[in-house]
């Protein structure tokens, strides 16, 4: 009898495990397979807006001292294979003032210096922009040149041919001099619809309109704007591009617009949700808009390089809808390219040999910026961006890419000082000695900007402010060494913020009435801010207005208004208080007005507490 029975049971064992293996088999043969895909048959594609002119970008712009020279890049060769020109193009540049304030004024710029060959600003030959026989053209920026944001258009004449292409926000002209400067980056900004929530992919509405517009990011950038870095740096995911087919057209456009808000230059590299495939491809959407998915810049000494975490093949990025509920890629985590021994730089070459000999020849900067998505490092060396994720404890998906350790060995041997990363959310910091044990290299990730889930989280939206003084870092951090800035009042440093509360910003910037020049600046961070982007238009400029509560830094006459001047102030603001804040009014006026007016202001200017609907 005991034998029947152990037999019985031995003979349900077996067929229950049959099951499984059917029913494991069935579901990771959709798991692991493209069914579900999402369709790319005749999708249309976000407007094109680069053209000719592919260098400088919106997404990869000039930093120049007045006085300097630029050499732009056109790509020519759509007029090239209509007619065969004997020399070089006829070409005008215009510079116009993003500012609207400012916008009457423009500078013309002559090319000169005319040479034709490999884009020096696109390491690798691409699909979508050619830029393997460019025009490079030299051009000077005036000495009187203000120190600005700039939109850059070109018109010229090539043959008998004429073209005109243009764009926004791509040349910054610098205050002179100096090796200190700031630099803000922000990294995985998700601009998305409403009611996009899926399968274990719950998304907040919180911060996003009924009719889509990111309202998050646009009050993300007006505190940018407010503290007015030399730059900033987007370290991926601009959109999410993953809940239904035509998601991602729709993000990149509300992204793009959003995009020129920003009043200072802004650096991007790309995430893995920006390099999707949702009906378009994310990669020929970046190029044909932003620029080159990796590149490099110098600043003031110091040298900065932006590489691509996402190097996956198309098949691999293609977003796909599973058993009607869970919508993802194939892969999400972090792969690099190029390395046959990763702990050996000589066997590199695409991606990673670029890298090397980008580094290798900035070791005479002062310091080294490695510009990241997805962090090689993480905590203890585990490297999690780049690893598989298990679900169910079973099916491993995401990731198993290649060359997280050849960026390790990189930063090593190459003294990177800091390698800047986004990705997973959260604030991440560790460090790794170089190889002569001269120095280390410091692993950075950040938070999100948008509210990501909602609800109870040991992160907010914020934001690394990074300030290099004397040619070394002296922070990165806020109130420790580890936290983002938040862009919040309430988020909780080291603790559960409750993302839903959130509403108050850490700092803005309200204009006094009508007739009065001059802000209402309220402060909820605990540190003292600099705060260096308030600009007002005075219709009757004297050159003798005084400034309470801060001071003016520069004046910029506005052409076609006779005596009018865009003026720009600068303030310190003290360390406030959550939920109490500290607000300080500045004004200008002329001193004839009420002198005894601004002597009294200068007095009262710090208020702490107070109104705090702003």
């Amino acid at each position: 009898m005991k034998s029947k029975a152990l037999k019985r049971t031995l003979r349900i064992v077996l067929i229950l495990v049959a099951v499984l293996i059917v029913i494991y088999s069935i579901i990771a043969s959709v798991l692991y397979s493209g069914v579900g895909a999402f369709p790319a048959s005749q999708a249309k594609y976000p407007e094109r807006n680069i053209e000719e002119l592919i260098w400088p970008t919106i997404g990869y712009p000039a930093l120049v001292e007045a006085g300097g020279t630029v050499e732009m890049e056109l790509d020519l060769s759509s007029l090239e294979n209509t007619e065969k020109p004997e020399g070089p193009p006829v070409l005008n540049f215009t510079a116009k003032p993003s500012r609207p304030e400012i916008s009457s004024f423009s500078l013309e710029l002559q090319g000169a210096g005319f040479q034709k060959g490999k884009s020096a600003k696109w390491p690798y030959k691409s699909e979508n922009v050619q830029t393997s026989n460019v025009w490079k053209v030299a051009v000077e920026v005036p000495k009187a040149a203000p120190s600005e944001l700039y939109d850059i258009s070109v018109d010229g004449v090539l043959g008998s041919q004429r073209f005109h292409d243009s764009e926004p926000h791509a040349l910054f002209v610098t205050d002179q001099g100096g090796e200190d400067f700031d630099f803000i980056t922000l990294a995985d900004i998700h601009v998305h619809g409403r009611n996009i929530s899926a399968f274990m992919e719950k998304q907040t509405d919180k911060g996003i309109a009924e009719d889509g517009r990111p309202i998050f990011f646009e009050r993300a950038i007006d505190e940018v704007n407010l503290i007015r870095p030399d730059f900033v740096v987007l370290l991926g995911d601009f959109i999410r591009a993953q809940k239904a087919p035509g998601d991602y057209q729709k993000e990149f456009n509300w992204f793009y617009q959003t995009l020129t808000r920003f009043e200072v230059p802004v650096f991007a590299l790309p995430g893995n949700h920006d390099l999707y495939v949702n009906e378009v491809d994310g990669i020929r959407v970046w190029e044909e808009n932003l620029g080159p998915l990796c590149y490099s810049f110098d600043f003031r000494g110091c040298h900065f390089t932006a590489a691509n975490t996402f190097e996956w093949p198309l098949e691999k990025r293609v977003v796909m809808e599973k058993f009607g509920s869970i919508i993802y890629p194939e892969k999400w985590q972090g792969q690099i390219l190029g390395a046959t021994k990763e702990n050996n730089p000589e066997t590199f070459d695409g991606q990673l040999g670029w890298l090397r000999d980008d580094l290798a020849r900035a070791q005479a900067q002062k310091l080294r910026f490695l510009m990241l998505h997805h962090d090689p490092y993480h905590i203890e060396g585990r490297g999690a961006a780049y690893n598989n994720e298990t679900f169910a404890g079973i099916f491993k998906l995401g990731g198993g890419g290649k060359g997280r350790k050849a960026l390790l060995t990189l930063a090593k041997k190459y003294r990177v000082d800091m390698v800047m990363s986004g990705h997973l959310h959260e604030d991440i910091l560790a460090s790794l000695p170089w190889s002569n044990r001269e120095g280390k290299t410091t692993f950075a990730g950040q938070t999100c900007v948008y509210f990501d889930e909602g609800g109870k989280e040991e992160k907010y939206p914020g934001y690394r402010l990074v300030k290099v003084r004397g040619g070394s870092i002296e922070s990165f951090s806020y109130l420790d060494d580890l936290h983002s800035f938040p862009f919040y009042d309430g988020s909780v440093i080291g603790g559960k913020t409750d993302l839903d509360s959130l509403s108050k910003p850490a700092i803005s910037a309200r204009k006094l009435e009508e007739g009065k020049y001059g802000w209402e600046i309220s402060s909820y961070l605990a540190v003292p801010m600099e705060i260096e982007g308030l600009a007002v238009e005075i219709p009757n400029w004297s050159g003798n207005f005084h400034c309470s509560g801060g001071e003016i830094s520069k004046v910029v006459p506005i052409v076609g208004k006779a005596g009018s001047a865009l003026v720009y102030v600068k303030t310190l603001m003290p360390a406030g208080k959550p939920k109490e804040g500290i607000h300080k009014e500045v004004r200008l006026g002329e001193p004839s007005a009420s002198t005894s007016t601004f002597e009294r202001l200068r007095e009262t200017s710090y208020v702490v507490g107070g109104n705090n609907a702003l």
